[in-house]
Formats: structure tokens, C-alpha cells, sequence
């Protein structure tokens, strides 16, 4: 583990690499999420997975208000982490991150991404709102078990341990909190691909949702379908790590062949 950068678990430098992947997690996830993806990595594909605040070595500060704050954080300290070509990969709340961060980064800096991959979530035409009429942050934690549980990735006994729902609700509220009240209007403003990946069984995404990813760069927007549900990645890791890798050397191939 990079003890040096509060936002890196497990980081690995890579002097050599050509490019590098940069991965933000799901809601009330966390980086650890992407300890399996090095090893299919190439040599020169430097992985770097993103640990949020509120949990794990950082759960003593406090999650950012807004999506928009939380990647203002991240640029600000991560300067070079876009000295190299970089891809920005991110799963579900990950992807709005993700999205964000190419965005601020074009906007503010005049850096695309080589790629932008958002997994597992639609575009954001609207916030994503888990409750009609209330805030997850009034919701209560037997509001917050039935989310969990419609998602299927936190094993029920955890739910029944008190201990548990003390540590782990409050990052679900302030995750989930940050997802419902982000939204950007579509706009070409990157000038980046986006690869959408999606599970057949994904009923918190849609196809609609997807297609509309389209919208949000003036290069192309390709779509890939896993089986699975929501957590569909964590079936098909390899495969998505070979087509991220296989999609930039697509993508330089005909950069190179433009010159």
C-alpha cells in the first residue's frame, strides 16, 4: 500500500507504464474492490485504485457533500496522476466520479482521458434517486437493509450485527446521498470514447439508460454487455481488463494511422 497517498490502495508504480488505469469504486464499496485487477494488467498499464474517504484507513473523514467537491479533492491532490495517458475507469456511483473527473479535468485542465469507462450506470440526465419524496439521508436503517438487500452484496448476517450497520450506514447514507442530488445535461463536452459495460440482469440500469452515454462525448460510445447483475465485474475481470487494454490500442492504432 502507497502509505504516501491517502487516495491509492495498494499502488504499485510503474516507471515504465504507457498508460494508466485509474478506478473509483461503487457506493458504500471501497478500492479494495479492485486488488484483483493488477495481475491483468499488462507491464505497461499502471493500476491505480481510488479509496474514498469515510472508510477503511480513511474512515475518519468525512465524505465531501457533493460529487463535484469530491473530485475537485481528488484532481487537487492527484496532479500526477495525469502525466502519462491515463484511462478512467468507474462502477455505478464509481462512473459518476469517473465522468466528473474527465470532465473537470477537460474543462479545467484541457485533459481527455483516453478512454472513459463508466460500468454498471446510466448517464447522469438525472439524479439517481432511491426513494420517492425523501432523501436517503432521512431514510431509516430498515429503509437502508432493504436497499442493501436489493442489491445483493452485503450478506444479510452482517445486516443483524449492530456493530456493522453503525459503521457501515452512514457511508451507505453519504454515499447514496451524493448520487441523488448529481446530474449533469448532456453535453459533448469530452472528447474521449466511452466504453458503457452493463449486466444482462441489471435491473438498476437500463438499456435506455445506457444508450444515452452518447450524448456526453463527440467521439464514439460503444456498449458491452456482461451476464449478470448489478456486480457483474466481479465475474468478468479479466475480460473487462483485456477490453479496456484492447479498446486503447484500437484507439491508437487509428490515431497513428491519422498522422
Amino acid at each position: 500500500m502507497d502509505e504516501t497517498n491517502k487516495w491509492l490502495f495498494q499502488y504499485h508504480k510503474k516507471p515504465d507504464a504507457a498508460v494508466r488505469l485509474i478506478c473509483f469504486h461503487y457506493a458504500a464499496g471501497n478500492a479494495s474492490w479492485f486488488s484483483t485487477w493488477e495481475k491483468y494488467c499488462g507491464d505497461d498499464t499502471e493500476l491505480c485504485a481510488v479509496q474514498l474517504p469515510q472508510r477503511n484507513r480513511r474512515r475518519d473523514e468525512d465524505m465531501p457533500d457533493t460529487i463535484e467537491e469530491l473530485v475537485e479533492d481528488f484532481i487537487s491532490d492527484n496532479q500526477q496522476l495525469f502525466d502519462i495517458p491515463f484511462i478512467i475507469f468507474g462502477h455505478s456511483m464509481g462512473a459518476m466520479i469517473a465522468y466528473e473527473t474527465a470532465f473537470r479535468l477537460k474543462e479545467k485542465y484541457g485533459l481527455d482521458p483516453e478512454l472513459l469507462v463508466v460500468s454498471a450506470c446510466g448517464a447522469p440526465v438525472y439524479p439517481e434517486v432511491q426513494f420517492t419524496g425523501q432523501s436517503i439521508l432521512n431514510a431509516s436503517d430498515d429503509d437502508i437493509k432493504l436497499i442493501l438487500n436489493d442489491y445483493g452484496q452485503i450478506e444479510s448476517n452482517l445486516l443483524d450485527s449492530q456493530d456493522f450497520c453503525d459503521y457501515y450506514f452512514p457511508i451507505v447514507r453519504s454515499d447514496f446521498h451524493v448520487c441523488e442530488i448529481y446530474s449533469r445535461k448532456p453535453c459533448a463536452a469530452l472528447d474521449c470514447g466511452i466504453l458503457v459495460l452493463r449486466g444482462s440482469f441489471d435491473s438498476k440500469v437500463s438499456e435506455e439508460d445506457c444508450e444515452a452515454w452518447k450524448n456526453y462525448t463527440s467521439s464514439e460510445c460503444v456498449i458491452e454487455k456482461f451476464v449478470g447483475g448489478h456486480f457483474f465485474p466481479e465475474d468478468h475481470t479479466k475480460e473487462i481488463v483485456d477490453l479496456i487494454c484492447e479498446g486503447i490500442k484500437s484507439r491508437k492504432a487509428v490515431k497513428n494511422a491519422d498522422r
